[in-house]
């Protein structure tokens, strides 16, 4: 009983290795019969068509894998610009670059900075002074408040965090 039992799990761990390796393999792979019957002969027949689809019903490797272009010595042949005319193309896009940089956007009347100035100095902006409140209106203040604006006195002997 016991090995009838580990059969039909063998049986069954192979069905399904075979049903995902055929659902994640490439259609150029796929040899003697169509996508659709392979599943059919796979869950159909348990043990017989997982060890088919494995065995006979998937191509070589090869067969599928195609040249990425770089890898590809016909692509590397195939290219017409010689290393001159490379070089070329790319010095006249470097001057287009530098035209573009030098372009004036503020109008011709506007100043620019010398190149080698550097930034100019920023001073921050000046805070602006916050109103006192009025007197009799807002909330009111805390025993430990002790400039009234929320703020606890110091040496409170308590948690600053809590209000």
């Amino acid at each position: 009983m016991r090995w009838l039992i580990i059969g039909g799990i063998l049986a069954l761990v192979v069905t399904v290795y075979a049903l995902v390796d055929l659902t994640v393999t490439d259609d150029r792979r796929i040899r003697r019969l169509n996508r659709v019957l392979w599943v059919v002969l796979i869950v159909v027949v348990p043990v017989i068509g997982p060890i088919a689809w494995l065995f006979w019903g998937k191509g070589p490797v090869s067969a599928a894998r195609p040249y990425a272009p770089d890898d590809d010595p016909s692509f590397s042949r195939s290219s017409d610009v010689t290393d001159e005319e490379a070089d070329r193309r790319i010095a006249e896009i470097e001057a287009q670059l530098a035209a573009l940089d030098a372009e004036d956007y503020d109008g011709p009347e506007a100043e620019r900075p010398a190149p080698d100035a550097g930034p100019e100095p920023r001073t921050p902006p000046k805070p602006e002074p916050r109103p006192k409140p009025k007197p009799g209106r807002g909330p009111k203040p805390d025993a430990d408040d002790a400039d009234g604006e929320g703020h606890r006195a110091t040496g409170d002997g308590g948690d600053s965090a809590r209000a």
